[in-house]
This record gives structure tokens, sequence and C-alpha cells, in this order.
């Protein structure tokens, strides 16, 4: 079972959880709608952020590989650092041709993380 096929089981078991069995459909169906579910977009992150392994990766080497100037892949990440999948290190690496020479966060997968 593949990692995102776990987690997509995780939530579907907290989803039961929201809702008594014999409920309405509409309280059913109000319940899952405030269910927060795993969009494509944090798919695509969290695929990303595993690919990278042990190396990790910055916003910016992640908004070059989407080829994204905005925030959005950078929100989502956010939301996944939130719900622990992926996470910060003490590691930082600069980008010169940003046209600053600031330290950005390495973060890395959840399994790439060593304890």
């Amino acid at each position: 079972m593949s990692f995102m096929d776990a987690l997509n089981n995780v939530m579907n078991i907290q989803e039961r959880y929201l809702y008594r069995e014999k409920s309405r459909d509409t309280s059913i169906e109000a319940a899952r709608s405030v269910m927060p579910h795993m969009s494509e977009t944090h798919e695509k992150v969290l695929s990303y952020a595993f690919d990278c392994g042990y190396g990790g990766f910055t916003d910016v080497e992640m908004a070059n590989h989407f080829n994204c100037l905005t925030s959005h892949y950078r929100s989502r990440r956010a939301q996944l650092t939130e719900c622990g999948y992926i996470v910060a290190t003490e590691a930082r690496r600069r980008h010169p041709e940003r046209g600053n020479n600031r330290d950005h966060i390495v973060w890395k997968h959840k399994d790439f993380i060593n304890d």
C-alpha cells in the first residue's frame, strides 16, 4: 500500500467519527464538508518531498520544480508541515541566483528524518 493510499484510508476512518451511523444524508454531507481532504496539489508536494529523500528541498527549489513563482505550492507545504508530513530541518541552503544571499530552510518528508 502506498503512502498516499494509507493517508486516504486514515482520512476515511477519521471521517466516520464525524457523524453517527444512522445520521441523515444532510448531516453526513455537512460533516464531510468540514473534513479536510488532501488536494491534488498536496499530493504533488508530498510526492516531491518524498522524491527529494534525505537531501530535502527548499521552498525555492520546490517552486523551480513546479515552475511556479507564486506561494501556491509553498502554502500547501506549510499545511503539510502543520500536519507533520513535512518537517523543517536545521539545514539551510542559499540561492544567490534569486538575487539575495538569504538562508532558506531545508524541508524533508517525515520518512527521511533521522531520529
